[in-house]
């Protein structure tokens, strides 16, 4: 039918990778897998939306790197290793590695027990062992996490895109379940990068 379709479904999602490179539509777009994540919906559900848009923006990234005009203000900020890989989902999705390490040497017998059994899972940013068994549906749970998928990408956004202190990625790098901070040296390649990744943990 001589029909491009790579580029009619680029074109398709083109508006939301526009809108999700604004801090907006990247508050947004870190919030909503977490409102569903924490009701016990797998976020797992809103990949065929959010992929795309973070696809488009590391290759943009790559181009840019190669034709020498990436800068803070030119590249993507939301793409995978961003979100999953760098900064960000410390533990897997809501960052809730210090939440395992918090309910890991909780005084409560039954929370440092459900700690200390999601810890391993925890390394590898698997998390639905603590979602699942202390956060979904408790609100002194739930409202901390959705607040944590606010305050990072508000964090992430100043220090790399209005105080470019530490690197946007620009590598492909999608093994999520990689842990960190070694995902955040593969995916970024500095120190700076590490020292955002530390203070997101602590925020979080």
């Amino acid at each position: 039918l001589k029909l491009d379709l790579y580029n009619i479904l680029v074109s398709f999602f083109m508006p939301l990778q526009k809108g999700a490179q604004t801090l907006p539509g990247f508050i947004l777009i870190c919030f909503v897998p977490v409102i569903f994540y924490s009701m016990g919906i797998s976020s797992w559900v809103l990949t065929p939306v959010t992929k795309p848009a973070f696809m488009i923006g590391i290759t943009a990234n790559i181009a840019m790197v190669a034709a020498g005009t990436a800068t803070p203000e030119t590249l993507n900020l939301v793409t995978d290793p961003t979100v999953y890989s760098a900064y960000m989902w410390i533990g897997g999705i809501g960052c809730t590695f210090p939440l395992v390490i918090m309910l890991a040497i909780s005084k409560s017998a039954k929370l440092k027990a459900l700690g200390r059994a999601c810890l391993v899972p925890a390394v590898f940013n698997i998390n639905e062992p603590v979602v699942f068994g202390c956060v979904a549906w408790n609100p002194i749970m739930m409202i901390p996490m959705w607040l944590t998928s606010i305050v990072l990408p508000l964090v992430i956004w100043v220090f790399t895109k209005v105080i470019p202190f530490a690197p946007i990625p620009t590598i492909v790098f999608d093994m999520w379940y990689c842990p960190f901070p070694i995902c955040t040296w593969l995916s970024t390649q500095s120190i700076k990068g590490i020292l955002l990744m530390i203070l997101c943990a602590v925020i979080g």
